[in-house]
């Protein structure tokens, strides 16, 4: 008599832990067959992987900083500042100023792709028949 409650909790368990790696609540109630199920969210999983963007156009952070230090420098001298100090200054802001809008991007770009990788599996479970509830 025990094992037949334990059994659905931890069936429901397990499906929750698995389902939580893509950020995918389904209603498991409604599923008959749990083997099919992992396998159709592994298969699912596996189309998102597939299908992420590729690396985000970015600059390499040596490019960008190399940039930031032109921007910078140029800054420095126009603001008034005389010859190389003023120029060295800005080149430093320019370069910090550049690595940090490069790693903002890199971010952004991060969560973008993990929320379309969400929205994949929750396509695919729903075009199988599941009941995604998120």
């Amino acid at each position: 008599m025990l094992t037949r409650i334990m059994l659905p909790t931890l069936i429901f368990g397990v499906a929750m832990v698995t389902s939580a790696l893509a950020n995918v609540v389904v209603d498991m109630s409604q599923i008959e067959d749990y083997t099919q199920y992992q396998t159709d969210l592994q298969q699912c999983e596996g189309l998102a992987v597939q299908n992420q963007p590729g690396a985000p156009q970015r600059e390499s952070v040596a490019g960008t900083a190399v940039k930031g230090a032109a921007v910078g420098a140029a800054a420095g001298a126009i603001s008034g500042g005389s010859g190389s100090k003023a120029a060295k200054k800005g080149a430093g802001a320019g370069v910090i100023v550049a690595a940090g809008r490069n790693s903002r991007e890199r971010r952004d770009a991060s969560a973008n792709a993990a929320e379309q990788k969400d929205q994949i599996v929750k396509n695919c479970l729903r075009g199988r028949g599941y009941n995604v509830l998120n």
